[in-house]
């Protein structure tokens, strides 16, 4: 009975593919640190270097944010890194107060090589406005490029909205029905002379990640109505009054 054999170059080929998969590759992760509105942000990095590590824009990494070696650290305003924890292995990144100009993708890098790829994202600021007929609205967009702004009325059954408004590189464009009731000033979109029609919810969405940054919640109030509301109280009053008086 022949002795099953395998041909040396298919043992050596299964011995390189073994080898191969067992050497481990280095690999950067992506987390998402999500915060409030100029809280306190810190993107985590930990990693053991001996030479230089530093914090760059994922889109831009010729912009260095923080960056430490063995001697000390230097960070941009309102990013800083500790030069102990980058002693004893941790390279994080703390962001001061995390606002809308610094919502972004970084990238942690140690000697060269990439460690970890950290998304900055904002909770959405959420307000309730009530105002009257004739008053002027103002939402606050918060950033000045590429912005969109949707409106969905109360009565709608539209999860959505419609846009309304956007803005690319501090130019405003709007829908025919708003061009001639809206202004911008810096990052303040403000729309004039308010109707009771105008109530529903206002959201101002950052057009290139498809965020959320400002949610508003908008009620007109009717004078008319409270006019009558008030006219039928006293009407009431009056009546209590009479039949007080009959008996």
């Amino acid at each position: 009975m022949e002795s099953c054999r395998v041909p040396h170059h298919v043992l050596l080929s299964f011995t390189l593919i073994f080898i191969f998969i067992s050497i481990p590759v280095p690999a950067s992760a992506e987390d998402t640190v999500q915060v409030k509105f100029n809280q306190r942000a810190v993107l985590p990095c930990k990693r053991r270097c001996s030479g230089e590590a530093k914090w760059t824009l994922f889109s831009n990494r010729s912009v260095v944010v923080a960056q430490c070696d063995q001697t000390s650290c230097r960070s941009s305003d309102g990013y800083k890194m500790s030069h102990d924890q980058y002693l004893k292995g941790d390279l994080s990144l703390t962001i001061t107060a995390a606002d809308y100009s610094k919502r972004n993708r970084y990238t942690c890098v140690c000697d060269g090589d990439d460690i970890e790829h950290v998304l900055l994202s904002i909770n959405p600021m959420k307000s309730s406005l009530h105002i009257y007929p004739g008053e002027d609205l103002q939402l606050e967009l918060h950033v000045s490029e590429r912005v969109e702004v949707t409106y969905r009325s109360k009565y709608s059954g539209d999860l959505y909205g419609e846009q309304i408004c956007s803005v690319e590189r501090r130019s405003l464009t709007c829908t025919d029905k708003y061009t001639w009731r809206t202004s911008l000033t810096n990052t303040l979109l403000t729309l004039r002379g308010i109707k009771v029609s105008d109530g529903g919810v206002y959201s101002v969405q950052d057009s290139v990640n498809k965020e959320d940054l400002h949610i508003y919640s908008v009620s007109v109030r009717d004078l008319d109505s409270g006019a009558k509301r008030a006219s039928t109280m006293w009407m009431i009053v009056l009546l209590l009054l009479l039949v007080v008086g009959a008996v």
